[in-house]
């Protein structure tokens, strides 16, 4: 089927494209040009996703359409310590690189993808999923079930 949506978890052979893609969102989200930083960051994610994928710090979820990838998400597994607000193991997960191309948006993809890191986070036995979510992707988050946390978080830049 020509249009036929296909989703499956990325491996190592993917890796250009989550690299690719996760450039394409941070040049939308930051209106940013191509130039020497994009470098840097691409050679960055490149490390990343190499180490991350198979020790399982980062599982990805991508769709391919006519034999192209046309969507890619990706979520990072971390521990902390153990709390009791229902993470006692410490285990928590970081959803991002949700990104769509253009042409492929609004189809449904992004949300499928989304249920596919929630059933590996539920695998995992991880009780909490956070992200931070564009104004694009916010009603896609709000429909699966996230809201707000009781805690704000602060931030500090070291430079």
């Amino acid at each position: 089927m020509r249009n036929q949506i296909i989703y499956r978890r990325a491996t190592l052979s993917d890796v250009p494209a989550l690299v690719e893609y996760r450039v394409k969102f941070l040049n939308e989200l930051y209106d940013h040009a191509e130039d020497h930083a994009t470098k840097t960051i691409r050679e960055h994610l490149q490390r990343y996703f190499t180490r991350a994928i198979p020790s399982g710090d980062f599982i990805a979820w991508i769709a391919e359409m006519s034999g192209k990838i046309v969507a890619t998400t990706g979520m990072v597994i971390w521990e902390k310590p153990a709390t009791y607000d229902g993470a006692e193991t410490g285990r928590l997960a970081y959803l991002l690189n949700f990104y769509t191309i253009p042409e492929a948006r609004r189809k449904g993809i992004a949300s499928k993808l989304l249920k596919e890191l929630i059933k590996e986070a539920r695998l995992l036995g991880i009780k909490y999923l956070h992200l931070h979510a564009s104004k694009d992707g916010e009603p896609i988050y709000r429909k699966a079930g996230f809201t707000e946390t009781h805690f704000p978080e602060l931030e500090l830049k070291l430079e």
